[in-house]
């Protein structure tokens, strides 16, 4: 909520307006993400976390809307991931199409066919 009037991008906030942020939007900002459309995994990479603003990336909110299960899902994408990894291997199916669908939250429009094998 805006505590006071302001300008942002050509636009007047007024005082007590409620202002959103688009994840998905900031989130493939070129000012802050090289090649925003590309997997990346060592932009977090501790060395580099430092070189964006804080509010580059927020999955889980921020501020006093902070979900309150981030640790818990950080460390349960950690663990799954790990368990996963370590017994299967995972590779898009030929042909498959990675489509997003921005909603309440960004889905994949056709899903993600994968070919799963085991290690």
């Amino acid at each position: 909520m805006a505590v006071a009037p302001d300008h942002i991008g050509g636009y007047t906030i007024p005082k007590g307006a409620t202002v959103l942020m688009s994840q998905y939007v900031m989130h493939h900002n070129p000012a802050y993400w090289v090649e925003p459309d590309k997997f990346r995994p060592q932009r977090f990479d501790p060395d580099v976390e430092h070189q964006r603003p804080r509010y580059a990336y927020f999955p889980f909110g921020g501020g006093p809307r902070l979900c309150i299960g981030e640790p818990f899902a950080w460390m349960e994408a950690d663990l799954l991931i790990a368990a996963l990894a370590s017994r299967y291997r995972f590779r898009l199916a030929p042909g498959a199409l990675v489509e997003p669908e921005p909603s309440v939250t960004l889905r994949l429009k056709h899903g993600l066919p994968a070919i799963v094998q085991k290690r």
